[in-house]
């Protein structure tokens, strides 16, 4: 499951309330560029898509604008599922259910999507070994990045106050090349990686122990391998050997094996 910790903070009222009082990426023309740029990446008409922590469903009003697509939304907060399910958007589900639910099953959908969540999720490597484990094509995440220093995960340190419950939840800043190291594991079976990011735009009301400008918005779509790929070391022909593509689109930052 999402960390006790963590999944309760979801179902904080204000946090309800914001999502039945506004309209939030309901449109694709407003959405950050970084979803745009990895939406737009590949060909997702007639797919399966899974959208994890959907809220009231709206996002998927953006989607539909561009894509045909077979979507299911999940959410732990029952208000905003409930709400949700009271538009009646056609070829739509929601579910009030969280990733690692075992109604879910393995390999049962396209695209598994994290937008807007992954970044304040501590236990993100099983949230993204999940994802690939649900997914037989696509992951695609956004979240925020920093070039030098570690992870970030400490409430007390790089925190956002959650809507107005008056209670901090992780803001987590992700070191990129932990993320390279990571995205290459076997669990996960990837073949190519792309990653989109740009400068963090304007102030933020999250609380960070380094400077804004250290900061960039990422996001990343994750393809997987039809076929299981062998992963060898110790001998120079294994450190020759690459077992993903990995192409980035950061400002100032080139990456090489």
């Amino acid at each position: 499951m999402i960390k006790s910790n963590s999944k309760n903070i979801f179902l904080e009222k204000s946090k309800s309330e914001y999502y039945m009082k506004n309209k939030i990426r309901d449109n694709f023309k407003n959405l950050e560029n970084s979803k745009k740029k990895i939406l737009l990446k590949k060909n997702i008409n007639n797919l399966k898509v899974l959208d994890v922590g959907c809220a009231n469903g709206d996002f998927f009003l953006a989607l539909n604008e561009k894509f045909k697509i077979d979507y299911t939304g999940i959410d732990i907060d029952t208000i905003c599922i409930k709400n949700a399910k009271n538009k009646k958007y056609r070829n739509a589900s929601f579910k009030k259910l969280d990733i690692f639910n075992k109604k879910i099953k393995k390999n049962s959908f396209d695209i598994v999507m994290i937008w807007n969540l992954f970044y304040m999720l501590p236990n993100w490597k099983k949230i993204l070994n999940r994802a690939c484990e649900i997914s037989r094509k696509y992951v695609m995440f956004d979240n925020k990045i920093r070039y030098e220093g570690p992870t970030i995960i400490d409430k007390d340190l790089s925190y956002m106050y959650y809507h107005s419950s008056n209670k901090r939840n992780y803001y987590i800043v992700h070191n990129i090349y932990e993320l390279i190291s990571y995205f290459q594991i076997h669990e996960l079976n990837l073949k190519n990686v792309y990653g989109y990011g740009y400068n963090l735009p304007g102030k933020t009301s999250a609380r960070l122990p380094l400077e804004v400008s250290k900061i960039k918005i990422g996001a990343f779509l994750l393809e997987k391998s039809n076929k299981k790929i062998i992963r060898t070391g110790t001998t120079k022909e294994s450190a020759k050997r690459k077992w993903i593509n990995l192409n980035f689109d950061f400002p100032k930052f080139k990456f090489k094996y």
